[in-house]
């Protein structure tokens, strides 16, 4: 494995789990842009507690920690009417990212790794050996595990457990509040119908898995791209590929393409399928503590 990426903390590297896997859109991080907190409380609050609970367990275990609490992030207008069904958002939006696979190569947006740098525990970690790194990360789960427990109320022993507790739930709701609508089942088999017209291969019919589709497709070829960087290599997320922008613009060149014509045969279907998909997400960031920033790194 890369010296940067065993220097990842497991906490961490939860979250590419989340984010490069084809797994449920990742939670945004707190507060969202639709928040009410009144301007004078601090939305960080329970994550500085949290992260001070973690920083004294590790120090009791004879490890450095410093507290990691990144700062808000507001969802943007536009994106919160793309990840909500309108239309004419997901449109500008996928002109220019297609499902978002490939668009971080040709564009200046967050890579995995940029987002571990902004981890002062990253350093740390990087200034130990092998075998520290595995210590260090082995006392740090049971330290997460612990405070997060305390802060959510749920019994977890690790940023891991956090993250298929959390994946669990959402699989739960979704199958039974979205591929259980009857509305959403009538609408994605006109949405197969569609995509099969047009040559793409269909293979579920399920709301969320034609929802997920396109982007699993394209997810699939830059995880075989990163494969065949890292040959042998495993982690509990991927390898990211390194691409030049221009290396990856023929990739993102089609994954438009498809992202507009899976958006042309699911115009009807995401107008309906996308508020009640935020939905769930919001039930399920709320009970595991997403918007008060407990979930993460």
């Amino acid at each position: 494995m890369s010296r940067l990426l065993t220097a990842m903390p497991a906490a961490a590297l939860a979250v590419a789990v989340l984010t490069g896997c084809g797994a449920d859109p990742a939670p945004a991080a707190a507060p969202a842009a639709t928040d009410k907190a009144p301007a004078s409380a601090d939305p960080q609050g329970k994550r500085r507690q949290m992260e001070a609970m973690r920083a004294d367990c590790m120090k009791g275990k004879g490890f450095k920690y410093t507290a990691n609490v990144p700062g808000p992030r507001k969802i943007p207008a536009e994106e919160l009417q793309a990840r909500t069904g309108d239309y004419d958002a997901m449109r500008k939006d996928r002109e220019k990212r297609g499902f978002g696979v490939f668009s971080g190569y040709v564009y200046s947006e967050p890579t995995i790794r940029q987002m571990f740098d902004g981890n002062p525990n990253t350093s740390i970690l990087k200034a130990l050996s092998e075998t520290q790194q595995k210590a260090w990360d082995t006392a740090d789960q049971t330290c997460y595990g612990a405070a997060f427990s305390k802060f959510t109320g749920k019994k977890v022993t690790s940023s891991m457990d956090a993250l298929a507790q959390m994946s669990e739930k959402s699989k739960e709701l979704r199958g039974r509040e979205l591929d259980g609508d009857g509305e959403l089942i009538k609408l994605a088999q006109a949405f197969g119908d569609c995509l099969k017209g047009k040559g793409h291969r269909v293979t579920s019919l399920k709301p969320t898995a034609i929802a997920r589709a396109g982007q699993d497709r394209f997810q699939a070829e830059v995880e075989k791209l990163g494969a065949e960087q890292h040959p042998g290599e495993k982690s509990p997320g991927f390898f990211p590929p390194e691409l030049t922008p221009d290396q990856a613009r023929p990739y993102l060149t089609r994954e438009i393409k498809g992202a507009l014509e899976d958006l042309e045969c699911g115009k009807d279907f995401y107008a309906v399928y996308q508020p009640k998909q935020w939905e769930v997400a919001e039930k399920v960031d709320a009970e595991f503590g997403v918007k008060e920033g407990l979930f993460g790194e």
